[in-house]
């Protein structure tokens, strides 16, 4: 069944503007991971580069340490909308919602490793990411059904992790 235009456009935002991964945009239009992946190879072929887009509206804020503050803002943003979006889906699985916040801080850790050689300071947020993608890994493996115990302590966790690594410095 195909699928409305304004539901790839909504994937092409998430994607190009939101600066998701491609996996995360899919999830928020609520389509599979490989129609998102066929819509963007589609565009692809008519001149519509989803990539190119998405590296020229990052790079559009300024020099290299601007863009990499930005793309750490842009990170954490996103991270705080995608927790505020699962904890309002009450009838997400626990399972689903881990596997989201897993995904997302995949993101996050493969930006803050690009970034690393920019902003040194961000290495030890970028362990930090690493280490609680570690532990969303392991809910998920090996106790799924405390997802959704993960999911709301890790929403206020977030606001205490930036100051327990400022300490680091």
């Amino acid at each position: 069944m195909a699928k409305p235009a304004d539901v790839r456009a909504k994937v092409r935002k998430h994607y190009v503007f939101d600066r998701l991964s491609l996996e995360q945009a899919a999830k928020l239009a609520s389509v599979a991971y490989a129609t998102a992946r066929r819509w963007k190879e589609k565009a692809l072929e008519t001149g519509d580069d989803w990539d190119k887009l998405k590296s020229a509206s990052a790079l559009a804020g300024g020099n290299v340490e601007q863009l990499s503050q930005q793309i750490l803002t842009e990170m954490l943003v996103q991270f705080n909308s995608v927790l505020d979006l699962i904890k309002a889906d009450d009838k997400m699985p626990a399972v689903q919602r881990v596997e989201l916040l897993s995904s997302l801080m995949d993101n996050i850790h493969k930006s803050m490793a690009a970034m690393k050689r920019f902003l040194p300071e961000t290495n030890a947020l970028a362990i930090g990411m690493l280490v609680l993608r570690g532990l969303a890994e392991f809910v998920q493996e090996r106790y799924p059904e405390h997802g959704g115990a993960f999911v709301e302590i890790l929403e206020p966790f977030a606001d205490v992790l930036p100051k327990l690594l400022a300490k680091t410095k």
